[in-house]
Order: structure tokens, then C-alpha cells, then sequence
């Protein structure tokens, strides 16, 4: 299985609602994830909050 699929599958959703998830460096001491639109970048510390998130999102609760 591609251990990729997830952050892809994840990143396609945020794109569909004009957001970008973008993957940092995971070793580094910083997010391993952004979520990014129009100048506006959060920091997400994994895939569970970006989820949540793209659900904040997209309106639900």
C-alpha cells in the first residue's frame, strides 16, 4: 500500500475547496503540515487535524 496515499488523498480534498495542504519537512521542530489560501498559512500537526479542519471547512461541525 503507498503510505503516500493518505496525504494525497487529503491534499486533493483541500484543493477541491481552493486550499492547499502542503507537506513540510517532518523531522524538522516545526508542523509537518501547512494549509495555506490567499496568504493565509496554518500550521496542522497531522493528517487527523487536517481533517478536521477541512471539515470546518467545507461547514459542518
Amino acid at each position: 500500500m503507498n503510505q503516500d496515499k493518505p496525504f494525497q488523498t487529503m491534499a486533493a480534498e483541500f484543493a477541491l475547496t481552493g486550499h492547499a495542504l502542503i507537506r513540510a519537512d517532518a523531522e524538522g521542530p516545526r508542523a509537518p503540515y501547512y494549509v495555506t489560501r490567499w496568504g493565509w498559512v496554518k500550521p496542522i500537526h497531522s493528517l487527523e487535524d487536517a481533517a478536521q479542519l477541512l471539515n470546518q471547512i467545507k461547514g459542518g461541525k
